[in-house]
């Protein structure tokens, strides 16, 4: 038998590791000074103990987008960066510096372009010859915005009808796409306890 588990996060608490939480720290780390030079310790610092390795590969997937500049280092001292663009929503990027747009980026630039909207309608306008969008994927992305408390129900849903939905304003947050995880995670049946860090992936598109 599986075992469901309801996580509770605290609303308003950053996940404090991932690429948008890495990229508000740079923001933070040179807000004042423009010029300064980071380093992987000094994001690694400000996270839940994510992986120096992955910090590290971070920067340099900003650095051949452009984003980041490495400066020179002398034999032995640890690699910096400098900040040259500072876009106040970090696109996905592969590990080539190229933008990937996704399929939760559209959908969600969909609903927020929808003055009301069904799963087909999302699915229509999120779709592209290079990344379809099924209506199977927009209806669970739909639905998972509404158990958050995103969207609420104009007219709801008969047979052969799929219900319609408005974006509330209030939750109208901005352009970044709210994302959809998968959490893995340790627990322990003996004391009911989640133990250890649990990570957490996007679920693809």
């Amino acid at each position: 038998m599986s075992i469901v588990l309801a996580l509770k996060v605290d609303p308003g608490v950053p996940i404090r590791r991932g690429s948008a939480y890495f990229w508000r720290v740079i923001r933070d780390l040179t807000e004042t000074d423009r010029d300064a030079a980071i380093t992987v310790p000094d994001i690694h610092r400000q996270t839940a103990g994510a992986d120096p390795a992955t910090i590290r590969s971070f920067l340099q997937t900003l650095a051949r987008a452009g984003i980041l500049e490495e400066l020179p280092t002398a034999r032995g001292q640890a690699a910096r960066w400098r900040v040259v663009r500072r876009p106040t929503h970090l696109p996905r990027l592969s590990r080539d510096g190229r933008v990937v747009p996704s399929g939760q980026d559209a959908m969600w630039t969909a609903i927020r372009n929808h003055a009301e909207f069904d799963a087909r309608d999302i699915a229509h306008s999120a779709t592209t010859e290079e990344r379809p969008v099924s209506l199977a994927t927009a209806l669970a992305y739909i639905q998972r915005l509404h158990h958050a408390g995103y969207l609420k129900v104009q007219r709801a849903g008969t047979p052969g009808q799929h219900a319609v939905y408005r974006l509330k304003r209030a939750m109208n947050t901005g352009p970044a796409a709210p994302m959809i995880l998968r959490t893995k995670l340790v627990y322990d049946p003996n004391t009911h306890a989640v133990v250890g860090a649990a990570e957490a992936e996007e679920v693809a598109p």
